[in-house]
């Protein structure tokens, strides 16, 4: 046993002379080297790394205008319809003002979408969809899934709801945090009421040294509520001023020299081959048009939103009901309602009530052919059309042996079987002329329509919960 120490010390000892023999000798540049390697653990040259970005400034919030009168009160004579449209006409004559409230950030938007970034849309699903591809909206928009952003990007986050599921890639801890990896250097928009409680507290979480000036918090200022008025509300408030805004980055463009391109309606004549010409534009290289003042397009956005809504509420309310009524009778005697689509907002973003559990919404009318063939006799449908009478789908619909419902701009009939309401937007939906442009920009139908939905699940409500007439006696 000691002879085996033995043995073991003196190889120990070569070792340690042979490591000492091959080191370098002091005083060279890579005996210093060596020596400031760490011998704990495998060594590896350090990495430069770049000074960290810092933002500056504090989030920006833009508070809804206080009411400067009382709400118009409804007249006894009023249904749900009409209550519905003067809360959301009240609603766009408050707003106006924001127009030129938010004409900053529409200044700081067009700057990062003229050096060509994207503006991406996020929220709740009908939000994106509706500002996605739109007649009069940009054809450099997208619905955002999670993309990385860059530095000239602009995100919309927009809120329908209280209760809107969180969008997966901007929880409220991501909002909240200024979460680096989602939303990088890119500017984000955020429109939902502060009214509710949520957002409140969203906005006491918020990280003013995480974000700096890159997060806008737009206040749409609808209630908190659960009525299909404050539904309503909450949906076309945000819609409303997201095309606001849209108006307002057009017309912070033309300040700096440029006209940011835009689409034309399908329905326009020659809007097809418009569409194909500004397709991955962001300035239109064609057209040019002159200066115009903050606040001007976006207030007149919403006046024109509020003149067509007041006019459905003042001509169709009776229309409404009537609908309501054949479809709640419809449901008692143990058929369907399907509610198809042409516009954008509605497929995901409108609500159908729980106490309507016979009520479905499809979706795009363009997904009903197939499924039109199996519908069973006594159902209804609802079409919330766009501009055209869809005359083809609802013969289908009749010869089924069911009854139709139809929302658009063109006339219709209304019989036995088909109960029509005029949607009371503008023909081709965009509304605002620009000076030195061939085309309309900023489309009003899904604004508008979003009261006419909540009209129709409104008065239906009402006569579910009414009480059969009583019969006469014998």
């Amino acid at each position: 046993m000691i002879r085996r120490i033995a043995v073991a010390g003196l190889a120990g000892l070569c070792v340690a002379c042979f490591v000492l023999a091959s080191a370098p000798s002091a005083g060279t540049g890579q005996s210093q080297r060596a020596s400031s390697r760490p011998t704990s653990r495998r060594w590896r040259r350090p990495r430069s790394r770049p000074a960290r970005w810092r933002p500056r400034g504090n989030p920006q919030v833009y508070a809804f205008p206080a009411a400067t009168r009382p709400a118009t009160a409804t007249r006894p004579a009023d249904g749900m319809a009409e209550a519905i449209c003067q809360a959301a006409v009240d609603w766009l004559e408050r707003a106006e003002p924001m127009a030129k409230t938010l004409a900053p950030a529409a200044e700081a938007a067009a700057e990062r979408l003229m050096a060509g970034g994207t503006l991406y849309a996020a929220g709740n699903d009908g939000f994106a969809e509706e500002l996605h591809y739109r007649a009069g909206g940009f054809p450099f928009t997208l619905p955002w899934k999670g993309e990385k952003l860059g530095p000239n990007d602009v995100l919309l986050i927009g809120r329908f709801r209280p209760h809107d599921a969180p969008l997966r890639y901007a929880r409220p801890s991501y909002v909240a945090a200024g979460h680096r990896q989602r939303f990088g250097q890119a500017m984000v928009v955020h429109l939902a009421s502060h009214n509710w409680p949520q957002i409140r507290r969203t906005l006491a979480a918020l990280s003013g040294y995480s974000w700096g000036d890159q997060l806008h918090m737009v206040d749409t200022g609808a209630p908190s509520g659960g009525s299909m008025s404050d539904l309503a509300l909450g949906q076309l408030s945000t819609a409303a001023l997201a095309w606001a805004f849209h108006g307002e980055i057009i017309a912070a463009a033309t300040r700096k020299g440029k006209t940011l391109a835009t689409y034309a309606s399908d329905w326009e004549p020659d809007g097809r081959a418009w569409d194909a010409s500004v397709k991955g534009k962001h300035i239109h290289p064609k057209y040019e048009v002159p200066p115009i003042p903050a606040g001007k397009i976006g207030r007149q956005y919403l006046r024109i939103c509020r003149q067509q809504i007041a006019a459905f509420g003042a001509t169709q309310g009776g229309q409404v009901r009537l609908a309501a009524g054949r479809m709640v009778e419809a449901m008692k005697r143990g058929g369907m309602v399907w509610i198809l689509s042409d516009g954008h907002i509605h497929a995901s973003g409108s609500a159908v009530p729980r106490e309507l559990p016979r009520v479905f919404n499809f979706g795009r009318s363009y997904d009903w052919r197939l499924f039109s063939r199996q519908l069973p006799h006594g159902d209804m449908v609802l079409y919330m059309g766009y501009l055209r009478y869809p005359r083809g789908t609802i013969n289908g619909v009749l010869r089924r042996g069911c009854d139709a419902v139809v929302v658009c701009v063109d006339p219709g009939e209304t019989n036995e079987q088909k109960t029509h309401i005029r949607g009371c937007w503008k023909n081709y939906d965009t509304v605002i002329d620009l000076p030195d442009y061939p085309i309309r920009v900023l489309p009003s139908s899904g604004v508008v329509q979003t009261p006419q939905w909540y009209s129709l699940m409104a008065e239906m409500l009402a006569a579910q919960r009414a009480k059969p007439a009583a019969k006469p006696p014998r």
